[in-house]
């Protein structure tokens, strides 16, 4: 059975986190360099290609219109927010379990909505409330619907 790799295909071991250059292969079984220096092999099974990887992982938000069309009520939300709830997002964000190989995004590559479901699952508040209480004359106010997070949350902001 042929390898679906090539030598210099950058590779992943998923299981081990081990990611590597190929530099040779002998049937089913892949060598490959990793940035260390250090060699290992492995069964081409058990590898696939780092851009595939990453690719499948990527938590990137498309770049079209349709996913950016509420793009500016999200940033309207946003801007809005008390810096106390935001950090709430934040924190939250920074915390999130992460996969081993992915690098992690920074909050500021993320979008509006990322931003938003990060703040919604700190505060327990879904992202169409927080939405809904930024419109004028709702009730519950965005102010107030802030005021009761941080009052539950006891801190006062």
């Amino acid at each position: 059975m042929a390898s679906e790799f090539s030598v210099g295909d950058r590779v992943r071991n998923v299981a081990a986190n081990i990611v590597g250059v190929v530099v040779e292969i002998d049937g089913n079984t892949v060598y490959l360099e990793q940035p260390n220096g250090c060699e290992a092999d492995f069964a081409a099974a058990d590898l696939v290609l780092e851009d595939a990887f990453q690719a499948r992982h990527d938590r990137a938000v498309r770049d079209d219109g349709a996913s950016r069309e509420h793009d500016a009520i999200y940033e309207t939300v946003l801007g809005n927010l008390y810096p106390t709830i935001v950090e709430k997002g934040q924190a939250h964000h920074l915390q999130a379990r992460r996969m081993p190989g992915v690098a992690p995004r920074s909050w500021d590559t993320l979008s509006p909505l990322q931003k938003l479901n990060a703040i919604s699952a700190a505060t327990g508040i879904p992202v169409k409330s927080w939405i809904e209480a930024s419109r004028p004359a709702s009730k519950p106010s965005l102010a107030a619907l802030q005021l009761s997070v941080l009052e539950a949350s006891g801190r006062k902001g």
